[in-house]
Formats: C-alpha cells, structure tokens, sequence
C-alpha cells in the first residue's frame, strides 16, 4: 500500500556533505595512505547508502493505483519526481566513480593529501549540483504527505461547491473534524472520516469544492476533488444549499449537480443543507447545526451502499 508519509526526510547538499565528512573524520589507519582510502570509503559507503534509501523508498508511480497516481501527479508531478531521482542516481554515480580513481591513485604512490583534497573538492562539486532536487523531493515528501490513505471500504464522496456545509456533514457524522469557517475554499487538504452504521462501516470524504466550470479551467484542489469523485466513490452525497448563503445562486449548484450525474457512473444523492434556515424539503435535508434530517440521510447511504455490495 502506498503510504507517502513513510518517505524520508531527505538531506539538503550541505547536510549530506556534512555527515559524509564527517563520519569520514573519524576514521582511522595505520598510516596516512590507509587513513586516506579508509576516508574515501566511508564517504562511498555514506553516500551510496543514503541514495540507496532515497530512491528504494519512491514506488513505481506510474504502476500506482489510478488514484494515487494521478494525486501525486496533481500534487507534485511524477515527471519532476522521476527527473530528481534520477539526478540522485547520477549523483552517486560520479562520487563512485571519483572515489574509485582517487583510491587508485593514492595506492599507486600519487601525492595523497592532494589527491584527498581534490576528491573531496570535486565530491561537493557534484553533491552541491543536486542540491535543487534534494529541496524538490523533501518538499514533495511534505505535500504527498497531505495525500489521504484510504481503507479498503465503501467510500462516499461529499461533493458540492464551496461553503454549501460539506466539512459540516463529515464532522457531525464521523471521526474526523475538518478545519470549518465561512468562507469559500476552507477546504484545503481531502479529509477522510470513518462511519460505523449499525455494523455498516463506510469512509466519508470530504472532497474540496467544486466550481461550475470546465475541468481544464479548475484549480489543483479543484482537480483533486474530482480525482476522488473518479476513482473512489461508491456513492456520491451532493450537497445543495438553497439558501444561496454560500455565495453561489442554486441554479449553478443544480447545474455541477447535472455535470456530475452525467459525468460520473455512481449513484449521485443530491440533498439539501442548513434545513434549520429554510422550509424545502423536495430532497432530502438535514442541518449540521440541530442534527436535523442527520439520520435520514445516513439511512438513504446505508441503503444505497447494501444494494450496490449485493450486486
């Protein structure tokens, strides 16, 4: 299973010299040329393990599930991961190489402190080189971190524009307590909460919201919302708000709510929120502040979910 946040911080250039240089300090050898070698492989073992480790901890990402994927691909972008993990490879193999020449050298007799010197000289040289992608993959470490890691469950996705009171639902119905205010976008990260219905257990997503717009024009938390619409939904809970508090007319609600039934094959439950501000009741309604209409709905996924797990 592909777990982003088991990834290891990694080294910026002047951190991986430092301990590279560091550990060879503390070497030792009976003579100076046996001290000399002795530092060179310790500098190779250092730096040949630390790549090692880099690079054995990425997956194949272009062999990753569908879903995770494509959130990397959004997120970071598996080309740029590929490119710096790759310069990681060449890296250590130009210190191999430099390593092994400079080894030769100081045994055949060569000048060894000035052998020594332009090793290390040319080490840092190409370390430094790299420094660039090291920063990429410890920053792509921190953000593939905020991918969600979902159970091998049903999954209802909570989809709806912004500030409609989907991190609402979630919070009142599940485990998990998304970060709410009043304003659009609140939703920065996926959340996901988990749900036991009467021996029923389900996963809640709290999807970003959506706007009402062609998907090229949608932004990177846009776009991760509908990769979880794609990939991970059994059901999808469309919430509405007819009170239009949200800033967007319900015309532009109802018309995402069609995109989305046409464009999506899963079943789609449109509902209704804030029923404790308004009287429609046409679909379902429920209100996160007085628990209203909260237990219908579970009861309409619940059933939705048996019958689809049946067929």
């Amino acid at each position: 299973m592909f777990n982003p946040r088991k990834l290891p911080t990694v080294l910026y250039a002047e951190e991986l010299l430092d301990k590279a240089f560091r550990r060879a300090s503390k070497v030792s050898g009976r003579n100076k040329k046996e001290r000399a070698i002795n530092k060179l492989s310790t500098i190779s073992n250092v730096l040949s393990d630390y790549f090692d480790k880099i690079i054995k901890a990425h997956p194949s990402y272009e062999n990753l599930p569908d879903f995770y994927r494509e959130m990397v691909d959004t997120v970071v972008g598996i080309r740029k991961l590929k490119k710096s993990l790759a310069a990681l490879k060449w890296a250590n193999s130009m210190c191999q190489k430099i390593i092994t020449r400079s080894v030769r050298k100081i045994k055949g007799e060569g000048d060894i402190e000035g052998t020594l010197k332009a090793a290390y000289g040319r080490i840092a040289s190409i370390i430094n080189q790299i420094d660039e992608e090291l920063r990429f993959l410890n920053e792509a470490k921190q953000k593939m971190g905020e991918i969600p890691i979902f159970k091998d469950l049903p999954t209802i996705v909570v989809a709806g524009y912004p500030n409609v009171g989907k991190s609402s639902f979630v919070a009142k119905v599940s485990n998990v307590k998304p970060e709410i205010a009043v304003y659009p976008f609140t939703t920065k990260k996926i959340f996901v909460g988990f749900v036991d219905l009467n021996g029923l257990k389900f996963q809640v997503v709290d999807t970003p919201g959506l706007l009402d717009r062609p998907i090229h024009k949608r932004n990177k938390i846009e776009r991760r919302a509908i990769l979880c619409l794609k990939h991970l939904a059994d059901v999808v809970l469309f919430i509405i708000d007819p009170t239009e508090s949200c800033g967007y007319p319900i015309e532009s609600q109802m018309s995402l709510l069609r995109e989305i039934e046409k464009e999506l094959d899963v079943e789609v439950i449109p509902v209704y929120s804030k029923a404790d501000l308004h009287n429609k009741r046409d679909l379902p309604a429920f209100s996160s502040v007085n628990g209203e209409g909260i237990y219908d709905i579970l009861r309409i996924i619940k059933n939705k979910l048996n019958t689809k797990l049946r067929n």
